[in-house]
Formats: C-alpha cells, structure tokens, sequence
C-alpha cells in the first residue's frame, strides 16, 4: 500500500534494523519496521528522521502485526526544525500530543493536514510558539475535547470584554470572575484578548489560520491553558513540554 506520512518517532531494531511509528493519511498510525534500514544507502537514507513528510510503500499481513515499510521517498525534511533548538522543542510537543491522541487504523484527515500545517509554519519560523498554541486548540477540538469558550457554564452570561474568566480544564469549561468561587476547584485565569483569539481559532478555516496573531501575555495565557488542558485530558506529564522550559523557557 502506499500513503503519506509523518514520521513521529524511531528506534534501532537490532543491528541494522529500524521501528519508525508514522502519521499516515489513509491509516491513523502505523508502526513498521524498515529492514536494514541503517545500511541503506539509497531506499531509507536520511529519511526516517522525526517529523520528516514521506510518501511510503508498505505491506502488512494483518492488524496485529508490525508493517513492513518497503519505500520511502522524501516530500519535505523540515530541516529548519531539525537545526533550530527552539522550532525542534515546539514540533517535539505536537509530537508528543499526536503519538497520545492518534490510534491505529483510524485515518484523521483533518488532524493530518493540521500536522502539516503546524510543521510546515514552524520551518519558516511563522511566530513559532504561536502556532504551537493554534496547533493545539484545533487538535483538542478534532480529538472531541472542543472546550466551551462562548459563555460562563455558571450563569451562562457571553463572554464580555468587561470581565476576568477562569477556565476549567477538568470539564472544558470557563467561568466568569462573579461565578468562579463557587467553581470549588481553582482554575486558570484567563483575559477576554485571550478567549477571543483561540474562538477565533476554533472557527477559522486552517487555509487563513495564520493570519492569527498571539504575543505577549495573551500568547502566554493561551499557551498555559492548553498546557494544562492537555495534561488533563491525557492524565499525564507531557515530557516534551518540561524539556522546552528547561533548555529554552516558556
């Protein structure tokens, strides 16, 4: 068979063999093993590497099986992010968050041409941690996690430039400063600027998403809230996310 794919993540099988997990869009994810892959001097060299975007010829007996990756043509390297520590750490955690969310066997179009988006913007370092948090509000939606920026769940007022709103990341969930003590749980405070930009990026077709700006602390809000959503709704440290703060902040 063959398909587009994202390479996700790679480790040597052995002395000459290699186990690479793929994004592919006819199939969800898909683990395969490339048979002397590490003495290849043509079928696999410098191919295999995270994020790089392939076009690759497989065969599989069946489901419960490892793939068995033939081919593999390069359609882009991404070398930008491979070069540039900051645009790595970033493409690390939509790694990290695609190898939680995607299942095998289930092909997600939307999710894959999202990838895409996001790998393709940060190697021409479009406002990178930008598109991390753009990334992410689109993921969770497409994941069935959309949160609920519209009104306070409380007293179901609209959301107003007047008032501070704290979200929580336990149900999706905001609520307005006269309602949230009462919540129980404390949340994560969040500005109108805030919740106005990631509704717009919920709704905005993916072709004019980056025509969204975030900076400063309404970059810095958004990015903390998804942070803290993701762990939520995976119930889980994301690794990639505690290595970007430690190396390069954020």
């Amino acid at each position: 068979m063959d398909t587009e794919a994202i390479v996700l993540d790679c480790s040597d099988h052995g002395e000459a063999d290699i186990i690479v997990t793929l994004f592919c869009r006819d199939v969800g994810r898909l683990t395969a093993i490339a048979k002397s892959a590490k003495k290849s001097q043509k079928r696999f060299v410098n191919k295999l590497e995270p994020f790089s975007f392939l076009n690759i010829s497989y065969n599989r007996k069946n489901n419960r099986n490892l793939a068995f990756l033939a081919e593999a043509d390069l359609l882009a390297s991404f070398i930008n992010i491979r070069q540039d520590l900051e645009l790595y750490a970033l493409a690390s955690i939509i790694d990290e968050f695609l190898l939680l969310g995607i299942s095998e066997g289930e092909p997600d179009e939307k999710t894959f041409r999202l990838t895409l988006w996001a790998l393709h913007s940060l190697d021409r370092k479009d406002q990178p941690r930008a598109i991390l948090a753009l990334f992410l509000i689109r993921y969770f939606d497409y994941l069935g996690y959309r949160p609920d920026l519209d009104i306070c769940r409380a007293c179901q007022t609209p959301v107003t430039p007047e008032r501070r709103y704290t979200f929580h990341p336990g149900g999706g969930r905001i609520l307005c400063s006269a309602c949230s003590g009462d919540a129980g749980t404390r949340g994560r405070e969040l500005s109108h600027g805030t919740l106005k930009i990631l509704k717009a990026a919920q709704d905005c077709p993916l072709a004019r998403l980056h025509r969204l700006k975030l900076a400063g602390p309404v970059l810095s809000e958004a990015l903390a809230l998804l942070h803290h959503y993701g762990r939520t709704i995976f119930q889980r440290e994301i690794n990639s996310w505690k290595t970007m703060q430690k190396y390069i902040g954020g």
